[in-house]
């Protein structure tokens, strides 16, 4: 995360984001769904970069609220199932 923060390069936030939500998914039993939102926001800026949105590091900052506000829509109206669907495959 710090590597992606630091660079601000779209692939270190996709990277980043990735394992993130492996960590809250392996915490999904206590506090998974409080970690699932440096995922969210970490996506966004990976997104945010990818599309060239983000020029100076400042202007991570309101894509960083989207993500949390995303998050926080997603926790209220959307199943722990369906959050971490890829990890249901598995089992």
């Amino acid at each position: 995360m710090i590597v992606a923060i630091v660079k601000n390069v779209a692939r270190n936030y996709w990277l980043a984001g990735l394992i993130m939500y492996i960590v809250s998914f392996l915490g999904s039993w206590s506090i998974g769904l409080y970690l699932l939102v440096i995922p969210f926001v970490l996506w966004i800026l990976a997104l945010a970069h990818s599309f060239g949105w983000v020029k100076k590091g400042w202007q991570n900052a309101p894509f960083a609220v989207v993500g949390i506000i995303l998050w926080y829509f997603s926790i209220t109206n959307i199943d722990d199932y369906w959050l971490f669907l890829p990890f249901t495959w598995l089992f």
